[in-house]
Parts: structure tokens; sequence; C-alpha cells
């Protein structure tokens, strides 16, 4: 724990604290998760665990990313 009691250290800004480093953690935790989907994106899939179709389409191969 950083910070044992937030009101004696921060006083009368201790909510303003809280809610910033709680919003702070929030968007941190949304790159973190966009970094590393868009690493994993990049790294691809190994061929024998590709989802192959067996429909008519003229791509028989469906990629696993919701992104073009």
């Amino acid at each position: 724990m950083i910070v044992s009691n937030m009101g004696l250290v921060f006083g009368v800004l201790a909510d303003t604290v809280e809610v910033i480093i709680a919003v702070t953690m929030m968007i941190l935790g949304i790159v973190i998760t966009w970094a590393i989907q868009k690493w994993a994106d990049k790294a691809g899939e190994h061929p024998g665990a590709t989802n192959v179709g067996k429909g008519g389409g003229a791509s028989q191969y469906e990629q696993r990313s919701i992104r073009n």
C-alpha cells in the first residue's frame, strides 16, 4: 500500500487524488491492452492453427483479428 491514510496525506484533496489515480489506471489499462493486442495481431498465428472455412467464398481463410 502506497499511502495508509489518504486523508492525512492529501487532506481535502484526497477524493480528487483518488479519482485521478483511478482514471489514470483505467487509461493505462486500456493502452496496455491495446499494445498487447497490436503485438498479438502482428505476431500472426501458426499455419496449423488457421481457421479454414468450408464455404465456397473467395477467401477460405478467416482472419482472427477484427481489424483490417
